[in-house]
This record gives C-alpha cells, structure tokens and sequence, in this order.
C-alpha cells in the first residue's frame, strides 16, 4: 500500500508544482480583452485536449484511446495502455466590433490549457492473455491534472451622463482566473467503462470600476474607484460513462504499435458534472482620488465571506469508425447557468448554454512505416452553440451570446527507429469563430492549440526481481 501511494500521488505533487509555476509565468503575459468576461466567472475554458479540441470537441463525450487522455468524460481512462504525460499551450486573436458605434479593437492572449499525468493501473490484456493469470479483465486507470476553468480579462471603457453631468467616463477593468486540480479514475469491464474526476475549484477575481468626471467645469470634483477582489474555493466533480460495441471484421488487421486488433466501433458516452457551492472571501475597497486633494478611503472592507451557486452540466454523444482509421463522432452539451447565484441572487445576464459538435479522424495507414504523413492523425470539426451570457438591449430585446467555429488539427507520432512503441505525440489544432451578437459586440477569434505527449510502458512498473 505504501508503494501504491508513492507510486500514485508523488507524481501528483510533483505535477501540481509544475503546473504553479507554469501557470504563474504565463499569467504575467496575458494581454487579452474579452469584455464579457465580466460576467458569471469569466470565459470558461472547457476540459477539451488539444485532440479533441482539433475535431472541435464532436468527440468529447465518446473520445477514448490507447495514447491519449479525455478528461470531459473520465470513463475514457479505463481504455489507457500507456502512461502518459500531456502538456497544452493556445494562443488566440481576437477582432473585436460593436455595431452600435462602429468601434473596432484586437487583443492576443495566451495561457496553459492543461497539464495531466496518467497512467493504467491494471493491464487486462496481459491478464486475458495470460493463462497463469486467469481473472476477471478490469482495466483501470488514472490521472492527475490541473488546467484552467476560466479566465477573467477585460478592459473596457464607456462614456455616459450622468443626470446633469455630461462625459462621464466610467472604466471596467478585470482580470484573475479560476484553475481546477483533479484526481480521475476511469474503469472498463468489457465494453462498458465508468469514470469519476474530483477535485479542487480555486482562485481569485479582481474587478475593478473607475469613474472620471471629464468635464472641465468638475474639474474639482473627485474621482471614484472601487475595487473588489474575490478568493474562492469549491469542490468539482463529473462523471462518466461509455460502451462500446465492436463490429468484428473477418480480415482483422493487428497492430504493431501495441498487438491490438483494429475493428469498426460504435461507442456511446455521456457525462455530467457540477460545483458545490463556491466559498468565497472577498474585501472591497472604495477610494476617491481629486486633482488637488490626497486619496479618500471611504470604505475599506476584509474578509467578507459569501457563496457562489454553480450550473450542473450533461452531455452526450455517439461516434463510429475505428481508432487508427476514420473515426467520426457528434456530441451534445447543456449547463444550467440559470441555477448562479451569488449570495442567493440570481444573474439577470445568465441563461442555459447549448453546443452541438461534429468531429471526424483519418489516418490513412497506421502500418505504413513507408510514409509518415501516412501515420498522422488529421483531424477535423464544427461546432455551434449558444454561450450562458445574455443581455437585455436599450430597446427591451434580449440577446443571447452566439458560439460557433471551426477547427483543423493533426497529431504528428513520434516514435525513434528502434522503439518498439510510440514515444508520444505532438498536436497541432487551428481554431477559427466567433462569439458575441451581431447586435452587440462580436469577437471573432483565431487560436492556435498546441499539445504534448509522451508515452511509456515502464514508468510505473513494479520491479520483477527485489
């Protein structure tokens, strides 16, 4: 036991401490502006993988594979073979427009999107090859990771009057992120697979509200800013299931890479997953600075302590082909953002979001060691949705934030002459959309996924002979 848990939660620590870091750095160059950020808990950032991600998340729901890790639904590590170490960076652009004043802007951001170590804790296939070993062929594996939940960064600035006073400038400012670390376990007897990921929602928020009086006749007048910073804490979870049925082909084509046999599959997957209530402790600092006065603290508030109820989210999805082939897939995701309050109040900006995907995968020819773009996994998908941000015009219409794009992608396998197996992956995915409403403001967006993987077979083998 105390071997199993050296073996399993040092790795763990050790993760975590890279992710801090990693994290923390790319927090320092992050120069994006998403104005609606603002609201709810910021962009959410999904649990995609760059390969999923590349087929615009069509397989989010029924993705599983030998080599790689899909966290949106955890039942898939229960089909890992290899350990794996996975890394994730995107970059994204973005071209703002608001039709109401013709404004144009662009902002660039960039973070990490994920950073996991897995690995299979039992080996059925051994275990139904091995007559000396005859039991019953579960296979389970697991992960640990931590990867961004969502991100808050914006800048905006409007100008108004204010009853009489006329060019008042009020400036929004925001920026901090939500991260979540996970322990997830994944289980498959036969065709049917179960999964859990459980884990930490942590971080904190800064929104900040600037008002400038413009006019010269206030030239005196002070200027006012407050400021609220938020730390929060929750427990998260989701769940998972899948099976898969195999159409057996007569002509069974067997793998090099790892002695498995290819067939046509129908896998069938769905999943949910929700926060507890958020913890969170705040402090609130109002301040109005004059041109020929010293700063005025007028409130100075500290550990104010509140709740955030968060949405329950359910998808599902069905997909077909076979893993080293052409494998196509669709999926469909819901979250109940009408369930937020904070501190018992509702959103009047919050609605249920929807999303649609299709995503398709070739590889042409996995035995073909003649031709390496034979070997590559290309990758496409779509994907179209409403965002859980709504907002109400000056002329009583509502307007639901509209969510859709397409993506490109390819997995490039890396494996040395000599190796018996594939030393890992690197995924490239391209992403191009658009979110927000013709009516309002409209970000359309370029992003670029790139994503690491190493694989092994002997990271967490137990020696043979002590």
């Amino acid at each position: 036991m105390q071997q199993l848990f050296k073996q399993t939660f040092t790795p763990f620590l050790v993760l975590l401490l890279i992710g801090t870091m990693v994290t923390a750095s790319f927090g320092q160059y992050s120069r994006g502006n998403s104005p609606y950020s603002r609201y709810g808990l910021g962009d959410l950032k999904g649990s995609l993988f760059t390969p999923n991600a590349s087929m615009s998340g069509g397989l989010s729901a029924t993705y599983r594979s030998y080599w790689d890790i899909n966290l949106a639904n955890p039942a898939s590590l229960g089909k890992l073979r290899y350990a794996s170490f996975q890394l994730g960076l995107d970059y994204r652009h973005s071209a703002l427009s608001e039709k109401s004043t013709g404004l144009t802007s662009h902002a660039d951001n960039g973070n990490l999107t994920y950073l996991t170590l897995a690995f299979p804790i039992t080996k059925s296939w051994e275990i139904m090859r091995d007559t000396l070993r005859r039991g019953v062929p579960v296979q389970w594996g697991m992960a640990f990771s931590l990867m961004p939940y969502s991100e808050v960064n914006y800048d905006v600035a409007v100008t108004r009057d204010v009853g009489s006073i006329q060019n008042v400038l009020f400036n929004y400012t925001g920026e901090g992120n939500k991260y979540r670390v996970n322990w997830s376990n994944g289980v498959t007897y036969k065709g049917f697979s179960a999964g859990l990921n459980a884990g930490l929602l942590f971080g904190k928020i800064s929104n900040s509200t600037y008002i400038n009086f413009q006019d010269s006749a206030y030239a005196l007048a002070y200027d006012e800013q407050l400021l609220i910073e938020e730390n929060g804490v929750g427990f998260i979870w989701d769940v998972g299931l899948q099976y898969e049925y195999v159409i057996k082909s007569k002509n069974r084509i067997t793998s090099p890479d790892a002695n498995f046999s290819i067939d046509n599959k129908i896998i069938i997957g769905a999943y949910a997953g929700g926060v507890s209530d958020i913890i969170t402790t705040s402090s609130q600092q109002y301040t109005r600075v004059g041109t020929y006065h010293p700063v005025d603290s007028i409130q100075n508030a500290s550990n104010i302590k509140g709740t955030i109820t968060m949405p329950v989210k359910v998808g599902g999805g069905v997909s077909f082909g076979k893993d080293l082939g052409l494998l196509i897939g669709a999926s469909y995701e819901t979250e109940m953002w009408s369930m937020f309050r904070r501190n018992g109040t509702a959103s009047a900006n919050l609605a249920n979001s929807h999303r649609f995907a299709f995503g398709l995968q070739i590889v042409p020819d996995f035995a073909d060691y003649t031709s390496y773009f034979n070997r590559i996994r290309y990758r496409v998908g779509a994907h179209y949705g409403l965002d859980a941000r709504t907002f109400v015009a000056s002329n009583g219409t509502s307007y639901q934030l509209m969510d859709y794009g397409l993506s490109v992608g390819a997995g490039f396998p890396m494996r040395p002459p000599k190796a018996k197996s594939i030393l890992g992956f690197v995924n490239l995915g391209f992403d191009v959309g658009y979110l927000g409403h013709p009516e309002l403001i409209g970000d359309v967006y370029f992003k670029v996924n790139l994503g690491f993987a190493l694989n092994a077979t002997g990271w967490f083998d137990r020696s043979k002979f002590r």
